[in-house]
């Protein structure tokens, strides 16, 4: 149950504290939420922000600011500030509530220069190709869209996927570049628009049935996110779900199991450079020694800050051996190989030819758990980045929503066009943390076997929930019954979103000033959320309980996507190829095979219901354009 009210006690001055409490006091006589977040806001744009203590005292305001506009409460009981929790309104579903909350922070990022300069460029008419054109030409015209569903039915709508394959990628039909359209579009959603570091595939859905070729729908595959409870449990990737599979395994399966986790231990140390800590060979079958060693290197390097190494030149070209040896990698190596090192003199002392035992062993002792969670860990690290993404965007363009284009798109992720389209662009990407610390350059097969999502609210998502493709709709050798989306869960409640970019900014100054350096950074290779944890890192310098104030219990479905029979065997390392279930050889024939099939299942049902097509029809484009939403137009 989340503790809904936070204790306001920052390490502020004393006349700093003095200050926020004369702020907070005034504070109540101004209604809640966005009044109050105005007002201080004008007490913001007054404050220095050169002295580490007003740094503080004004990030400690943007904050508040933030919490306020999303419904926050304030409360001063003797003497003691407090912070509560938003409650949903009387009469307003939470999910309405949610929904309007994230508004502010999305309708401010419109308002920036930079995205009002975007928007204005791409709504302006020009002339491509002796036609004119602009962003309008690729959201399909009512009245067009509503004549083709009544001469061709079922046939109206002829999707197809286009797949961002670069960044200078351009339309044909309108000559914008394609990563420009899905950017337009996704600005028109609710959730403001954060880019995530990492691997990442841009996809829009398009329709050759009008002309222009107007976009269905957009989505999004971004690097997984790598602790995920629920997730990690259905994968196998938890001692607790190894325990469950305990039950039920035979011996075979269990000398699979230990073959896998032991490999992972050995493939992880053979993977970092360790010449330079120990000097000699590795034996595996000794490792006594290593572990005294790390221990001295690390006890007489405690104290040494280290800052990781900017990596300036291309990633394929870079000095790797060098990166490895400086003291940030050298210390991380160090901390990793101890680890390892304990890990494998556990399994080292393991009877591997009673498998069912050394399990026992593994899953019953505190030594063996600690073992079994290297092991674990090595193997979801070796394979996270790699072999599974995200969908962090999917779903439709107007008018198409009213014809469930979003389920179009979701389907859609399960192509065999994406899964090759990743495979081409990362088949030769050298992973920065895995070079860095081998020393030289490390790539990962990118073979995609495992897509991950959430839904928007708690509530469910009507575009995912018992979304799947039946075996008679798919051309597979030996598909199952149905394959789709499973729910696996609920996420923990922990989220970022309600704090704003600016605050976030004003958290980096805070932290730079404090360490004298930039402590966390959007660089790819660095760690996972930077963005999260930097907010950490900020709440961590004001003296703020980051675990309450970042639990928003909004809490969301988890939604999982095997690619491949073998998904979850293959991620745990027990086996060395995917099988998929759709045949990869023929993508486009599938993904046409995907679309008849949502032609057949859901768009012949919604063009013969009359209240769709009347609401269809009222549809009007000029409220959907970004540019009536600016300037109070």
């Amino acid at each position: 149950m989340i503790n809904r009210k936070t204790i306001l006690q920052p390490s502020l001055s004393e006349e700093n504290l003095k200050k926020l409490n004369e702020i907070l006091k005034q504070a109540l006589d101004i209604p809640e939420g966005e009044e109050r977040a105005h007002w201080i806001t004008n007490i913001i744009s007054e404050q220095d922000n050169e002295i580490l203590d007003s740094i503080k005292f004004r990030s400690l305001l943007l904050l508040l600011r933030d919490l306020f506009l999303q419904g926050w409460d304030l409360k001063i009981e003797d003497k003691t500030v407090s912070i509560h929790h938003p409650e949903t309104p009387e009469n307003m579903e939470k999910k309405q509530w949610f929904r309007e909350a994230l508004f502010y922070e999305r309708n401010k990022q419109l308002e920036s220069d930079s995205f009002k300069k975007f928007i204005f460029r791409m709504e302006r008419y020009k002339k491509y190709k002796g036609k004119v054109v602009s962003i309008k030409s690729l959201t399909a015209p009512v009245n067009r869209l509503l004549s083709t569903i009544q001469e061709q039915k079922g046939d109206a709508i002829r999707p197809y996927l286009q797949i961002v394959q670069s960044s200078t990628d351009r339309d044909e039909h309108t000559g914008y570049r394609l990563l420009d359209i899905w950017r337009y579009f996704r600005l028109t959603w609710t959730l403001p628009h954060k880019p995530t570091p990492g691997r990442n595939i841009f996809v829009l859905v398009r329709d050759s049935a009008q002309e222009y070729h107007p976009v269905i729908g957009i989505a999004a595959l971004g690097s997984s996110i790598v602790q995920i409870t629920c997730r990690d449990n259905e994968i196998g990737w938890t001692i607790e779900s190894l325990r469950e599979r305990l039950q039920n395994m035979d011996e075979l399966s269990a000398q699979q199991v230990v073959n896998g986790l032991s490999h992972s231990i050995e493939r992880s140390i053979l993977e970092i450079q360790s010449r330079d800590l120990i000097n000699e060979d590795i034996n595996l079958l000794n490792v006594n020694e290593y572990i005294n060693d790390l221990n001295e290197f690390l006890e007489s390097e405690s104290d040494t800050v280290a800052e990781a190494p900017k990596i300036t030149s291309n990633i394929n070209n870079a000095d790797w051996d060098n990166v490895c040896r400086g003291l940030f990698y050298k210390k991380k190596r160090a901390k990793t190989l101890l680890k390892l090192f304990k890990a494998q003199d556990f399994f080292n002392h393991l009877n591997l030819n009673e498998p069912q035992e050394s399990l026992q062993q593994l899953v019953q002792t505190s030594r063996g758990r600690s073992a079994l969670s290297v092991a674990l860990q090595s193997n979801k690290k070796e394979k996270v980045g790699a072999n599974m993404m995200d969908i962090i965007v999917c779903g439709a363009v107007p008018p198409y929503n009213f014809l469930l284009g979003g389920k179009l798109t979701a389907l859609l992720m399960m192509s065999p066009q994406i899964i090759r389209a990743y495979e081409e662009k990362y088949r030769n990407q050298v992973s920065v943390i895995a070079s860095a610390m081998k020393g030289e350059p490390v790539i990962k097969p990118a073979q995609l076997v495992f897509l991950g999502t959430t839904s928007l609210y708690e509530s469910g998502s009507s575009q995912y929930n018992r979304l799947y493709i039946p075996s008679h709709a798919i051309n597979s050798s030996e598909p199952p019954n149905k394959i789709g989306y499973q729910s696996l869960g609920l996420t923990k409640g922990f989220g970022t979103v309600y704090i704003s970019d600016e605050t976030v900014e004003s958290f980096s100054e805070l932290t730079t000033k404090i360490h004298g350096r930039r402590i966390v950074s959007n660089t790819f290779g660095e760690g996972t959320s930077p963005r999260m944890r930097l907010i950490r890192a900020g709440l961590d310098a004001l003296g703020l309980p980051s675990e309450h104030l970042l639990n928003h219990s909004f809490k969301r479905i988890v939604y999982g996507i095997k690619l491949a029979e073998n998904a979850y065997e293959y991620l745990r390392g027990e086996e060395d190829r995917p099988d998929y279930y759709l045949w990869q050889n023929t993508p486009v024939q599938t993904t046409e095979e995907i679309c008849g099939f949502w032609r057949e299942r859901w768009l012949s049902m919604r063009i013969e219901n009359h209240r769709v097509i009347q609401q269809l029809s009222y549809f009007n484009i000029d409220n959907f354009l970004l540019g009536n939403k600016l300037n109070g137009n």
